[in-house]
């Protein structure tokens, strides 16, 4: 039997207790809004948090998502910045974990295990 696995097309997390400090992590990190809704069909109020250049990140909360303290193996998504170097220090500042890649410095690590990288902007 095939498990649905539609879900993983934003990235999940269990903990939803967790839910306020991610939002604080990213709104110091991006300086912009980041709000927690509620949507129709999903169990657990999830967070959006709005990029400053346009876009969207959905953040859905469950009690079956992978609880990693360790980078996950699958797909990592991409920030851009003007200065990638100060952004990841304010990752890091807001609490955020660094990880070490061979592409470049700039790579941190959200609760649950999903990593970002920061590539320069332009």
């Amino acid at each position: 039997m095939r498990r649905d696995r539609s879900w993983q097309q934003r990235p999940c997390l269990r903990a939803a207790a967790a839910r306020d400090e991610l939002a604080q992590c990213f709104a110091a990190l991006l300086g912009g809004p980041v709000r927690t809704v509620d949507y129709p069909g999903i169990d657990q109020p999830m967070i959006i948090v709005s990029f400053p250049g346009g876009g969207h990140l959905s953040i859905e909360f469950r009690d079956d998502a992978p609880d990693d303290e360790e980078p996950r193996l699958g797909a990592w998504l991409e920030l851009r910045a003007a200065d990638p170097a100060g952004l990841l220090e304010t990752a890091l500042g807001a609490g955020l974990t660094q990880v070490r890649h061979p592409g470049h410095p700039y790579y941190f690590m959200i609760p649950g295990g999903q990593v970002f990288t920061i590539a320069p902007a332009g």
